[in-house]
């Protein structure tokens, strides 16, 4: 099981015992609006969640990951990289969310910072994308704190969102 560690984080592979937390966490009202493929039946919820951690994670040796505080084990958010259709191009892309009651504590950019280094060190990828709806200001901030640049406009999921991308040799 793949785990990463930050001075005050452990970002690691999800298991079933951390369902009830990520449930919770993605339906905040923050949140839900960028998770749209999420339902509120729990059931469903929890055969797809069972789904990606028996095939995405073996199949690809990376995913979506739990970010864990290091001192109390609380779930507070997931981040990680999928592989991801964008614009008919095949795209690695960075991906988060957190629980509202952690954010602006710089957990976002500690965990993005130590994928991003995993991703260049050990699965030796050069570009990866992220994208982005232009009214989510912190997540922009953040992009360009790890070293993305914007690219475009696109259509991703439905929604008009902005491509970003961090190229081989752009320190996060």
């Amino acid at each position: 099981m793949l785990s990463l560690e930050t001075k005050r984080l452990i970002i690691r592979e999800l298991t079933t015992a951390d369902f009830d937390d990520y449930f919770t966490i993605c339906h905040q009202k923050e949140i839900h609006p960028y998770l749209s493929h999420i339902t509120t039946n729990r059931d469903v919820e929890y055969a797809r969640f069972v789904s990606y951690i028996q095939m995405v994670y073996g199949f690809y040796g990376f995913g979506l990951w739990g970010i864990f505080k290091k001192d109390s084990g609380t779930l507070i958010g997931q981040a990680g990289l999928e592989c991801q259709s964008i614009d008919e191009e095949s795209e690695i892309m960075l991906s988060y969310f957190l629980d509202r009651r952690y954010r602006s504590c710089g957990y976002a950019a500690e965990a993005c910072r130590k994928i991003l280094e995993y991703a260049r060190e050990e699965l030796e990828f050069d570009r990866i994308t992220a994208v982005i709806a232009p009214d989510n200001k912190a997540s922009v901030r953040l992009a360009g704190k790890l070293g993305f640049t914007f690219v475009k406009d696109t259509v991703y999921q439905n929604q008009t969102c902005r491509l970003y991308v961090n190229e081989e040799g752009t320190k996060a």
